[in-house]
């Protein structure tokens, strides 16, 4: 099972996040980008098959 952690920080390095709704609040920092928020994300995986590649990159360094 993926962490939140991991989800957490895989969104904020991926250029395709994409919310799946758009909330107009000034302060949004209770709502981190995160995976499971992201339109390209269902079941449990990234349709764009991103997840693992940018997971193994963060790790990396």
């Amino acid at each position: 099972m993926i962490s939140l952690e991991d989800k957490m920080l895989v969104a904020q390095n991926c250029e395709e996040y994409k919310p799946k709704h758009y909330v107009n609040i000034t302060n949004m920092s209770y709502m981190s980008k995160n995976c499971n928020y992201c339109v390209n994300y269902n079941n449990g995986t990234c349709n764009k098959e991103l997840f693992d590649k940018i997971d193994k990159m963060i790790k990396t360094n």
